[in-house]
C-alpha cells in the first residue's frame, strides 16, 4: 500500500536546437481524489524505501509524498492533476517509458531529494496554474527520452513567482541514455522580481543526438528566466542556449566539452522560429567547448541577434576540462537509501521575535522564520549539533556573530538576512564536514572579532563543505570588516574540496590589510574559489596565503582606488607557511591601488608561479557595473 505522509510543513512554499516540447502528457483520468486532511507532523529521516505502484492523484492538496521506491513501466512513477502543496521528497523513481514525475494543472509543488533514473524525463512540469515550483537537490540519472523527452527537467508554459530549478545533480551515460536538453523552460515566464531561476545544477554528459544539450532558456519565446553557477562537462550538441525571449540570462556558468561525434558550440544565441531574443545577458561564464570537427567552438551568435549585454566578459578557451566536476556526482546507494536531507526535522511555527538561540548536543533539529537580535551574544549558537537546518531567519544587531557554530557537522545556513553583527557566520572546529552556506544575504559587518567576515571557516575539515550564491555588501562608513570570507586552517578532500562558488562580495575596507576572499589562511588544502564576483572589496580582491591545492578560477575582480586599496590578487605563503600545488586561473581583474595605478596581481618572492596564471585577463574591461549597486533586499 502506497504511503502518503501528511506533514507540517516549515517551508515556505513560495507563491535550430530543439524540437516543439509543448505535447502534453496529460494521464487518462484513473486518478484518485485524495481526501482533504489537516496537516500532522512526522520526520524526514527516512532510512529505506517501500515498495510502491505509481500515484496517480487528482485534486490533491496539502501533503507529501515519501520514501517510495516506484517503477514506473508505462506511465508516470507519480502523476499530478491539479494539486497544490505537495512536497514529493526521498523517493526513487526508476525504469519507465514515461516520465518520472508529472505534473499537470499544479502549484505550489516542492520536489526535492529524490532518485529519479530511467525514465523519459525526469520531471515534466506541464501549464501550471500558478507558480511555485521548485525541483531542487535532486540527483537523476540516464534520462531516456525519444523527443520530445529526455530532459533531466523541462518547465513547460511555467509562469508566476517562485519557479526554480536548483542545485541538481544530473548525469547521461554514453550508451545508456538518449536525451534532447538538460534543463529546457519552453514558452515561460517568470517575473522582474522573481525570474525562473536554474542555479548551481551539475549537469555531465548529453546526446547523441544533434537536438541535446545543456540548459535552453527561451524556448519558443518566454521571459525572466536566469541560469548562474551551473557546471556542464560533455552536456551534448550545445553547452548553452539563449533560444528566443525577452530577459534572459546566463551568468556565470562553466561549460566543457570534449570532441563528440555530435558536438558543436559550447554557447548560442539566436532568436529561432520567429521568437526574438531580446534584453538578453550572457556573461562571465567560463567556456572549453570542441566541436565535432575538433575545433575549439565556444559561442556563436546568430544572424539577425543582438549581443547580449556583458558578453565579452566571457571567458572563451578558459583553462578548465573534465575535472570540474567530481568523478561521481550521482550517489551510488541513492537507488536504494533515501538521499539525506538538512532539515530532518521539524519546529513549531516561532514568534515573530525570539531570544538568541543557545543549542549544545542537538541533532535534527530546524530552525525557521525566526527574528532574532543579539545584543551581545551570538544570535544563534550551537556546540557539538548535528543535522541542523537554519533558513529563512532574520538575525541582527549584535556585537557578537550572527551564527556561531563549535564542533557541529550536516548544518545547512540558507536564505537567511544577516546584518549588523560583527561577524555573520562562523564555524570553528568542525572536523566532520557537511557545513553548507548557500544564498544567505549579509550586510555590514562591525568586527573585530572574526576578522568581521561575512563566513568564516576555521579548523574546518572533512567533504561537503560549502560556501555559495551568498549575496554579501558592506557599506563604507557603516561597516568595519577585514576579509569577506576568512578560510583558516580547514581542509577539504581531493574529491570534496571546500568549495566557495558564485558569491557576490560588495564592499571593504577601511582596514588597511584585509579584503575579499582568504584561502590558505594558516595554512589548509583543498580550497576552491570559482566564478565569485567581488567589487571594491577593500585592500585586496582574493589572496592565497598558505597551503596546499588552493585554486581561484573565473573569478571577477574590480576596484576602483580608496584610500586602502592596493592589489587584485596576491599569492604569499605567510607565517612560514609554503604555497603548494596551488591554481589561479582564469579570473578577471581590474584593480586600481591607493596611488590610482593599476595593481592587478602580485607573487611574493620566492613563490612558485600557480598554475593557470597567463590565463587570467589582467586590465579585464570591466567596471562596477558587473554588480548591481545594491545585492541585497531585506
Amino acid at each position: 500500500m502506497k504511503r502518503i505522509h501528511l506533514l507540517f510543513l516549515t517551508i515556505t512554499v513560495l507563491t535550430g536546437y530543439s524540437c516543439t516540447k509543448s505535447a502534453t502528457n496529460q494521464p487518462t483520468d484513473k486518478s484518485v481524489n485524495a481526501p482533504s486532511i489537516h496537516f500532522k507532523t512526522t520526520s524526514l529521516n527516512l532510512t529505506s524505501y517501500t515498495t510502491s505502484p505509481s500515484i496517480n492523484l487528482n485534486g490533491a492538496h496539502d501533503i507529501t509524498i515519501s520514501g517510495e521506491a516506484i517503477t514506473g513501466g508505462t506511465v508516470p512513477a507519480i502523476s499530478l492533476s491539479n494539486c497544490y502543496n505537495v512536497h514529493i521528497t526521498q523517493n526513487a523513481l526508476t525504469n519507465s517509458t514515461d516520465v518520472g514525475i508529472y505534473l499537470y494543472h499544479c502549484y505550489n509543488i516542492t520536489i526535492d531529494y529524490n532518485y529519479i533514473a530511467n525514465v523519459s524525463t525526469g520531471v515534466y512540469v506541464d501549464h501550471p496554474t500558478a507558480g511555485g515550483t521548485v525541483v531542487n537537490n535532486n540527483q537523476m540519472l540516464n534520462m531516456q527520452g525519444p523527443a520530445p523527452r529526455g530532459q533531466f527537467v523541462q518547465f513547460n508554459t511555467v509562469i508566476g513567482t517562485g519557479n526554480q530549478i536548483e542545485y541538481n545533480k544530473c548525469e547521461n551515460i554514453s550508451g545508456q541514455s538518449s536525451t534532447q536538453e538538460g534543463v529546457n523552460l519552453y514558452m515561460s515566464n517568470g517575473t522582474a522580481s522573481s525570474p525562473i531561476e536554474v542555479i548551481g545544477n551539475w549537469i555531465r554528459g548529453g546526446g547523441p543526438g544533434n537536438a541535446s544539450g545543456g540548459i535552453q532558456l527561451g524556448d519558443t519565446g518566454g521571459s525572466y528566466e536566469s541560469a548562474s553557477g551551473n557546471i556542464l562537462v560533455n552536456p551534448g550538441q550545445m553547452g548553452l542556449s539563449v533560444s528566443g525571449g525577452d530577459h534572459i540570462s546566463f551568468t556565470n556558468n562553466t561549460i566543457f566539452s570534449a570532441a563528440q561525434s555530435f558536438t558543436n558550440v559550447g554557447i548560442v544565441v539566436w532568436g529561432q522560429a520567429g521568437y526574438a531574443v531580446t534584453n538578453a545577458t550572457v556573461s562571465g561564464n567560463q567556456v572549453n567547448f570542441t566541436n565535432s570537427a575538433n575545433v575549439e567552438n565556444d559561442q556563436w551568435i546568430g544572424p539577425g541577434t543582438s549581443t547580449p549585454a556583458g558578453w565579452s566578459s566571457n571567458i572563451l578557451g578558459a583553462s578548465i576540462n573534465a575535472s570540474v566536476l567530481p568523478a561521481v556526482i550521482i550517489s551510488a546507494s541513492a537507488s536504494r537509501t533515501p538521499i539525506p536531507i538538512p532539515s530532518v526535522a521539524v519546529t513549531a511555527a516561532p514568534s515573530p521575535q525570539s531570544a538568541p538561540i543557545v543549542m549544545s548536543g542537538q541533532s535534527n533539529v530546524t530552525i525557521s522564520n525566526m527574528t532574532i537580535i543579539g545584543g551581545s551574544v551570538p544570535c544563534i549558537k550551537l556546540t557539538n549539533c548535528t543535522n541542523v537546518y537554519i533558513t529563512a531567519c532574520n538575525l541582527e544587531n549584535s556585537t557578537d556573530v550572527g551564527i556561531e557554530l563549535d564542533n557541529c557537522s550536516n548544518v545547512t545556513i540558507e536564505k537567511n538576512n544577516i546584518f549588523n553583527v560583527a561577524a555573520g557566520i562562523i564555524a570553528n572546529n568542525c572536523p566532520n564536514g557537511g557545513i553548507n552556506i548557500f544564498t544567505n544575504q549579509m550586510q555590514n559587518m562591525q568586527g573585530p572579532a572574526h576578522s568581521g567576515a561575512f563566513v568564516q571557516f576555521a579548523n574546518v575539515n572533512g567533504s561537503n563543505n560549502n560556501i555559495s550564491y551568498n549575496k554579501l555588501q558592506n557599506i563604507l562608513g557603516q561597516s568595519n570588516p577585514v576579509n569577506a570570507i576568512d578560510i583558516v586552517n580547514s581542509n577539504g578532500t581531493s574529491g570534496s574540496p571546500i568549495t566557495l562558488a558564485a558569491n557576490w562580495v560588495k564592499g571593504g575596507g577601511p582596514n588597511n590589510s584585509g579584503g575579499g576572499i582568504v584561502l590558505g589562511h594558516n595554512g589548509g588544502s583543498f580550497q576552491v574559489a570559482s566564478s565569485n564576483i567581488l567589487v571594491d572589496p577593500g585592500q585586496f580582491g582574493l589572496a592565497i596565503t598558505g597551503g596546499s591545492n588552493i585554486s581561484f578560477t573565473g573569478n571577477t575582480v574590480y576596484a576602483k582606488t580608496q584610500s586602502f586599496t592596493n592589489v587584485g590578487i596576491y599569492v604569499w605563503g605567510q607565517s612560514g607557511i609554503a604555497v603548494t600545488n596551488s591554481v589561479v586561473s582564469g579570473n578577471q581583474v581590474n584593480f586600481s591601488n591607493s596611488s590610482n595605478v593599476e595593481n592587478d596581481n602580485w607573487l611574493a618572492a620566492g613563490e612558485a608561479t600557480p598554475t593557470g596564471w597567463s590565463s587570467n585577463t589582467w586590465g579585464a574591461n570591466i567596471n562596477e557595473s558587473v554588480l548591481p549597486a545594491s545585492i541585497v533586499s531585506f
